[in-house]
């Protein structure tokens, strides 16, 4: 059911509105999920984007992905799922969910499950557009958005060109657009601090964008992402992969803003959770909207034991 939402009813490149709360990277965190909704309200009463990274790493990745992917099909306008990186074949494989799965149902129907999932994630949209001013994307812009079609192109039609650049099922590959919307990262610092590289006076693609070693995609700047924007007529990113203590990070002179909605990240970093919640008023701002924090919570096996309980409360029937 889900897929056929997904093929019939969604696009690479997602449009919507505000007021809207953006999500980050959950990694399996369930319990972060609920005390989000919990504190900001459930669909379809308030309305929900989320970056990607439902699943890997956290040990109640099929509990997230199973609720959202319940309240996107009851609630498909207030609740947008894009892809995360880590939605794809090798990271589940390596980083937790399909062991989760096996350790639920077994060898054979936890790999049958997860192909069922993979085949779902690959039809997951990519991007969205929040109010015409706002690119939501679970990892960052493209040097591809520099060239044609879209260097010459209208910005209104961007979204257009956007779905017809990339087709569904896609996926993951080690470079191209949409590899890109899903693991490109921005510079912490210029690269000709923080990289060893070799630039002719005048090659400013060069500069601005970055492999990232033997990973896929690039590393972008603030130049990079500046012209971007310019170019589809947007003023900011909103994207997951962030690594702080709050939960959130702004960058790139203030045209960046990463987020991670999951708490103490890997048992390990201590760090907060946070939900950017935007509003409509003053969107077209660098400045648009809230962060709504989480700190960490020691979460008891005999609470984490009623989980589902809640969850059947949030996905309940319509009313």
């Amino acid at each position: 059911m889900a897929i056929k939402y997904l093929s019939s009813s969604t696009s690479v490149c997602v449009q919507t509105d505000s007021p809207i709360n953006i999500v980050g990277d959950l990694h399996g965190q369930f319990h972060d999920l609920l005390r989000f909704f919990d504190q900001l309200g459930q669909p379809p009463q308030a309305k929900f984007l989320f970056l990607g990274d439902y699943v890997n790493k956290g040990k109640f990745s099929l509990e997230v992905i199973v609720l959202l992917l319940s309240l996107m099909l009851m609630y498909p306008d207030s609740v947008v799922l894009l892809r995360g990186s880590s939605e794809c074949a090798s990271k589940c494989s390596h980083y937790g969910f399909k062991d989760e799965l096996i350790g639920r149902f077994g060898a054979n129907s936890g790999t049958s499950v997860l192909v069922g999932f993979l085949r779902c994630f690959q039809w997951l949209p990519l991007a969205a557009i929040v109010g015409g001013k706002l690119l939501c994307c679970h990892g960052g812009v493209s040097p591809s958005f520099e060239l044609e079609p879209f260097a010459s192109g209208q910005p209104e039609t961007n979204a257009d060109l956007l779905n017809n650049k990339i087709e569904r099922p896609f996926e993951l590959q080690q470079f191209g657009l949409a590899c890109d919307l899903l693991c490109s990262d921005p510079m912490k610092s210029p690269a000709r601090d923080n990289f060893e590289v070799s630039v002719p006076e005048g090659e400013r693609l060069k500069l601005n964008w970055v492999t990232r070693g033997r990973s896929c995609s690039y590393h972008f700047s603030k130049e990079a992402l500046s012209e971007v924007l310019r170019i589809l007529n947007l003023s900011l990113l909103i994207r997951g992969k962030c690594h702080g203590p709050d939960g959130f990070n702004v960058l790139l002179d203030r045209r960046c803003v990463a987020l991670i909605s999951s708490t103490d990240y890997l048992g390990q970093k201590k760090n907060n959770a946070s939900v950017l919640q935007i509003d409509s008023s003053n969107i077209n701002t660098r400045k648009p909207g809230a962060f709504f924090v989480l700190c960490p919570v020691k979460a008891a096996a005999k609470h984490l034991q009623h989980l589902w309980q809640s969850a059947g409360e949030i996905a309940g029937e319509k009313k």
